[in-house]
């Protein structure tokens, strides 16, 4: 009697447990891992070297003004000061502007202005 093919085959069928890394994570939290990684190192890459991080912010800044049209230098000069101190301080974003909106008006104290970088943020 002839064998056929399908007696010969294993016919397991794949779950969704199959998905799962040998490390007994899934594969969507490696990514998330994997993406939080990088972020806290871009973080710290800008923590390091603030003034590059101030180039990425001006960017930020003039390619949202130019899509309305208007105040593309303001807007690229104030993005930059907020991820200025974002950057260099550690402070949250609302902190940030709180402290730029202070700065453009005049505001901000003297000590915050010359204030100096800390070594490591927290």
């Amino acid at each position: 009697m002839k064998e056929s093919a399908t007696d010969t085959m294993e016919t397991e069928s794949t779950t969704s447990t199959d998905s799962v890394a040998d490390s007994g994570k899934g594969v969507s939290q490696a990514i998330e891992e994997g993406w939080d990684a990088l972020g806290r190192g871009t973080r710290y890459a800008f923590h390091v070297l603030p003034g590059h991080g101030t180039v990425a912010g001006f960017a930020l800044g003039v390619g949202a003004a130019m899509a309305f049209g208007v105040g593309e230098l303001v807007a690229g000069c104030f993005t930059a000061y907020v991820s200025y101190r974002y950057f260099a301080y550690g402070e949250s974003l609302s902190e940030a502007i709180e402290k730029a909106i202070k700065f453009e008006s005049g505001t901000l104290e003297i000590k915050e202005i010359n204030k100096p970088i800390p070594e490591k943020l927290l």
